[in-house]
């Protein structure tokens, strides 16, 4: 019974760590996510420039 206990605190403790990555990387205004995102929009555009390119 106390195994059950110990991954359910183990599994929270590692819930409570991905949430702080993810603030840390979503905070601020120009963070790295929104980097990522556009920089994925950005190459999508070229993308679709070039495939509509006779």
């Amino acid at each position: 019974m106390r195994r059950r206990t110990a991954g359910g605190q183990s599994a929270l403790e590692y819930l409570i760590v991905l949430s702080l990555f993810v603030l840390a990387l979503a905070a601020g205004p120009d963070s790295p996510l929104e980097r990522l995102f556009e920089a994925f929009g950005t190459r999508y555009a070229r993308f679709t420039h070039a495939m509509s390119m006779p």
